[in-house]
């Protein structure tokens, strides 16, 4: 939980420097020359490994991968290697959400408590309802300050304590988890404060509302109508042999691959391939090859500005790179470094898996971007 948090922070610097000076990038025109530059950069970074793609108006441009998935056994990356891609995750469990707001069995803006089988409210605003609204623009007033002191990484497995269990012990009286420090000290919808323990309620309501273990409702709406085959929030349906090793000198454990019990908020594997298919569905309003996930007014919903922020949308938020404003999400966890972003002007998306802590992936991002605009 510390971990999450240290990453968030180092994502929110680093992308802060950048904002402050101009693209140095020169344009990037063949695959080529792309991975030419990327592997420059595997090189000064030190990178273990960096798997990528780009997309634009609906196609997959170019994927590939440089350096190892398993730099100890010598396999390489490739576009199919699963990685963990943490955070990047939540707008996956966001569209999960969404589908049922528009099959307006909730709406965004009505009490979470609804269909909750115990009281979510912060205590010093017990009057004030949460929101679906809030908890998908980090306005809830749910905190991960005390969920940060804790360690509760499963490794080598699935964590046993389901989703139902976890929030019963955070937010019941007496529960393992339970703490003052669950909420800040601001009125719920008034503060963003970013939450990864307000993600997750996101996953165990849709599982409150859908009576459907999350992940599986996740794989019969989002992935296989997708055709997302390698994609699964299960490690134990995700072949060792496909994942990407996450390297980290916080890792000490046997098992290099570990789980979280609030998994909506960043347990995804997936490969770049698989989740470019979701980017394109959500660069085109929500469709890909004929299939909806969400419709054009929802996917509209979700990329729109909320509550008088310059950068918080539905899950989405906008990021500064290299002095380049885009849409999407990042991720951190021990061992992975993810990014997907995309632009609503030009249609081109990007994303890029790493297995390294805190991994500097800003001018990958931006050679990425330059090749789309060269094609």
């Amino acid at each position: 939980m510390i971990f999450r948090l240290l990453l968030l922070v180092f994502a929110l610097v680093l992308f802060s420097s950048n904002a402050c000076r101009k693209d140095p990038m020169i344009p990037v025109k063949t695959k080529a020359e792309l991975d030419a530059k990327l592997q420059e950069q595997l090189e000064k970074h030190k990178l273990t490994s960096v798997a990528y793609a780009v997309v634009k108006n609906g196609q997959l441009l170019y994927s590939n991968a440089l350096g190892y998935a398993d730099e100890s056994n010598g396999r390489a990356a490739t576009d199919t290697t699963r990685y963990l891609v943490a955070s990047v995750s939540k707008t996956i469990t966001a569209v999960a959400l969404m589908q049922l707001v528009e099959q307006q069995r909730i709406a965004l803006d009505d009490d979470i408590n609804g269909f909750l089988p115990f009281s979510v409210r912060n205590p010093d605003f017990p009057d004030v309802p949460i929101t679906y609204r809030m908890l998908l623009t980090h306005t809830s007033s749910i905190s991960d300050d005390f969920q940060n002191t804790l360690d509760l990484y499963c490794y080598g497995s699935d964590c046993a304590t389901t989703l139902d269990q976890f929030f019963r012990d955070v937010f019941l009286p007496g529960g393992a988890y339970n703490d003052a420090d669950n909420f800040t000290r601001e009125q719920p919808g008034t503060k963003e404060d970013y939450s990864n323990l307000a993600s997750a309620l996101v996953g165990y309501l849709v599982e409150r509302i859908t009576q459907t273990p999350f992940d599986v409702y996740c794989r019969d709406h989002i992935f296989i109508p997708l055709g997302m085959h390698k994609t699964e929030w299960r490690l134990a349906n995700s072949p060792i042999a496909e994942l990407a090793v996450p390297y980290s000198n916080d890792l000490t454990q046997s098992s290099p691959h570990y789980t979280f019990p609030d998994y909506p908020n960043g347990g995804l594997r997936t490969t770049v391939r698989d989740l470019s298919v979701f980017l394109r569905a959500i660069i085109q309003n929500g469709t890909f090859n004929n299939t909806a996930i969400l419709s054009q007014a929802s996917m509209a919903e979700m990329k729109t500005l909320q509550n008088g922020s310059p950068e918080q949308c539905l899950s989405f938020y906008y990021e500064t790179v290299n002095a380049n404003k885009y849409l999407g999400h990042s991720g951190g966890e021990m061992g992975v470094t993810t990014e997907m972003y995309f632009d609503p002007q030009t249609n081109i998306g990007v994303i890029v898996f790493n297995n390294d802590d805190d991994a500097n992936l800003a001018d990958i991002i931006s050679y990425l971007f330059s090749f789309g605009e060269n094609q």
